[in-house]
């Protein structure tokens, strides 16, 4: 049994639902825990684990985090979990964002806490008679594999590219009645679909996976870097194409449309045993506590790995831009506010 402190690194100017939606999401995850063998505690000197879940309160490479006091007291019992594409693990952790070629044993493959929940999101039960053999409904320019899709032509398919949407809602120039419609449309189109195409987007991972799951319907992924979250049996109810295959997708999903139901049904059943509210703040302690139990470095030592990320050409780029920023007039404020990243 392990005692967990859950916190941010968000100052407190900085504290708006908006930053702390998936901290709140975890404390409600350990209330609603049905395992009952971990323990969310306020000291963090009696914790077993000091659990940071950040969203972007924490600065773009989690330097508040990183400067925290209790990281320099108990960095080896400090972890970390992000759900944003394009991080950096300075901490051992949880993160959906890191590429499989950049996994470590500091690293474990994540999952989303504080997203904007989508109430229609529902889960209904499949059926031989659905109106679409496959869909797909978001931006396209995210990632390559997401355009070369939108190619496809299926007399049972659907795509729909809302890059205009996705603009709009990053603006925060949709209003609450548009973005529940767009909610609304989005899982529709999920449930009227036998299978449902989850490319990758920014991240490797995708949130619609995860949303897929929870309405139970077969998620077909293509992102070759994604590194798969330990536990679900994934090869029973998702499909993984190789981004370089995707024409290809509608000859394999027509192979495997006879099995289309019994893989919704486990892909929602997986969804409850992992993922769900009931389940999540055990599986993340207990993916922290995989970390700290086959740690063969001390993480006093381990940590410098990490900024071997600076070498990808975003991250390197990016630290040019904050070094500029830092040394211009009126810059230092501005580089060390962090920048919200679209998913």
């Amino acid at each position: 049994m392990a005692r967990v402190v859950l916190l941010s690194a968000t100052p407190e100017d900085d504290q708006t639902d908006f930053n702390l939606a998936p901290l709140q999401e975890a404390r409600k995850c350990a209330e609603l825990d049905r395992f009952h063998v971990h323990s969310l505690t306020n000291d963090p000197d009696a914790a077993d684990l000091i659990v940071f879940v950040e969203f972007y309160g924490g600065g773009w490479y989690f330097e508040r985090v990183r400067r925290h006091p209790l990281v320099r007291r108990h960095r080896e019992k400090c972890f970390l979990f992000c759900s944003n594409p394009l991080v950096i693990p300075f901490l051992p952790g949880v993160y959906s964002g890191v590429e499989r070629r950049w996994a470590t044993s500091r690293t474990r493959p994540g999952f989303y806490l504080g997203r904007t929940k989508n109430e229609f999101t529902t889960y209904t039960r499949p059926g031989q008679e659905l109106p679409y053999l496959f869909s797909f409904m978001g931006c396209v320019r995210n990632a390559e594999v997401r355009a070369k899709l939108s190619t496809l032509r299926h007399p049972r398919s659907f795509f729909q590219n809302t890059a205009q949407d996705f603009d709009r809602i990053l603006d925060r120039k949709m209003d609450r009645r548009e973005r529940l419609d767009y909610d609304r449309r989005y899982a529709e189109l999920t449930k009227a679909s036998k299978f449902v195409l989850c490319p990758r987007g920014l991240s490797p991972s995708s949130i619609r996976l995860f949303e897929t799951m929870r309405m139970g319907r077969v998620p077909v992924i293509l992102a070759d870097a994604w590194a798969r979250p330990l536990g679900p049996s994934w090869d029973r109810f998702a499909i993984q194409v190789p981004e370089k295959d995707f024409a290809q997708v509608p000859r394999i999903l027509e192979e495997r449309e006879p099995h289309a139901v019994e893989m919704s049904e486990l892909a929602r059943a997986e969804w409850e045993r992992w993922f769900s509210e009931e389940v999540l703040f055990h599986h993340l302690v207990e993916l922290c506590l995989d970390i700290q139990r086959n740690r063969k470095i001390p993480e006093s030592l381990a940590r410098w790995t990490a900024y071997l990320h600076f070498l990808q050409p975003f991250h390197f780029r990016r630290l040019l831009g904050s070094a500029f920023r830092a040394v211009s007039p009126g810059g230092r404020r501005a580089a060390a506010e962090p920048q919200r990243c679209p998913q």
